[in-house]
């Protein structure tokens, strides 16, 4: 099949059904923003907003077994910084235990100590049924009110600080991993085709990575209408149907999507049980959502790869969020019965873009 599209309505195609000349076009849009959904609201974590970083180290000292005072003396030398606060730092990255001996906590996190973090305990998040069940964990979608919402890692992450955040009000934490990222990784393409673009009907939904980064103006906005070359790795090549319905494009067959993403923190990005809503906008750009299950595991890797200056700067406690993913995971369960997968909903942007092959044997297509 020829991996040819581009941003505006034009025909590409022209196959032959039941005798008659079908033309089919395609329009194709780059990503212009990607982070976690988040939908919080006053008083979603019941137990308060978790420690930020020292808060939580004169915690985790407690649980090591250090006395009041030895805590106090070690925090007041954390918080003067420089050498004296090297102390605190090198018992927190050997807090985990293996065998009875320190180990280091972020790539031994099942070893430290659970410091039991807050969660989210509400009602909405952005997402999909995944499962089809309602249940008494389940959220509710504020936009579409559909039930039985399935977004743990929302659950997970909503009561860090720099993690929280509505769709209108972006989290600091997402906002900057975008921010660099938009800088280093080869932008993502979606490419829609089908018979009618501007009326309902059924679609195909194409994603891949392109060869180029994402271009973007003075403002930091992405640019419309840039031409993109498709990366013909086809790891990142995939096909799905979907369907355009009173101006929202989704897919519906949920099979895996595997797209290669940003080395510096995640290598790869994967779903099963796929899910993607886009709402078409007026200048045709598209905006909403894509979720499914995550392998939970991956996604500490890539906050826990920067160990305790990740930690310091990020999340104020690493091995704690190992232990909410592993709490509240919700799919593919392994031999021992523990979920190795957790729903998980992200927020995408894309803007229209053209989307050009580099296969030679597409090539020499259009040249014939």
């Amino acid at each position: 099949m020829m991996r040819v599209a581009c941003g505006t309505a034009l025909t590409v195609a022209s196959i032959l059904i039941s005798g008659q000349a079908l033309a089919l076009e395609t329009r194709s849009y780059a990503m212009a923003w990607f982070t976690a959904a988040v939908s919080n609201q006053d008083g979603d974590c019941p137990g308060g907003v978790n420690p930020e970083v020292g808060g939580q180290y004169a915690r985790n000292l407690a649980l090591l077994g250090y006395s009041g005072e030895d805590v106090e003396r070690l925090m007041a030398g954390y918080e003067a910084g420089g050498a004296k606060a090297r102390e605190v730092m090198q018992i927190m990255t050997y807090r985990s235990r293996v065998n009875g001996k320190p180990a280091n906590a972020y790539a031994h996190p099942a070893g430290v100590i659970d410091p039991k973090l807050n969660s989210i305990v509400g009602k909405y998040a952005y997402g999909f049924d995944l499962d089809g069940k309602v249940g008494t964990q389940s959220f509710e979608d504020p936009d579409t009110k559909q039930a039985g919402v399935d977004n743990e890692l929302f659950r997970v992450l909503g009561c860090i600080e720099p993690m929280r955040g509505t769709i209108n009000n972006r989290p600091s934490f997402w906002t900057f991993i975008w921010t660099s990222m938009k800088d280093t990784t080869p932008v993502w393409l979606v490419s829609v085709t089908g018979e009618e673009l501007d009326t309902d009907g059924p679609v195909t939904v194409t994603f891949d990575r392109s060869m180029d980064h994402l271009k973007f103006n003075g403002t930091g906005e992405a640019r419309h209408d840039v031409t993109y070359r498709i990366d013909p790795d086809p790891r990142s090549h995939h096909v799905f149907k979907g369907e355009i319905k009173s101006g929202v494009i989704s897919i519906t067959e949920h099979k895996d999507l595997k797209m290669l993403q940003d080395p510096l923190s995640t290598p790869e990005f994967i779903l099963s049980n796929t899910h993607l809503r886009l709402k078409i906008l007026k200048d045709g750009a598209l905006d909403g959502f894509i979720g499914g299950y995550q392998p939970w595991e991956t996604i500490y890797w890539s906050f826990a790869q920067g160990g305790i200056d990740a930690e310091q700067t990020i999340t104020g406690e690493l091995p704690g969020v190992y232990h909410l993913m592993r709490r509240f995971a919700d799919a593919a369960p392994d031999a021992k019965g523990q979920n190795t997968r957790i729903s998980a909903t992200y927020r995408v942007e894309f803007v229209p873009a053209f989307a050009v092959s580099t296969d030679p044997a597409d090539l020499r297509a259009q040249a014939e």
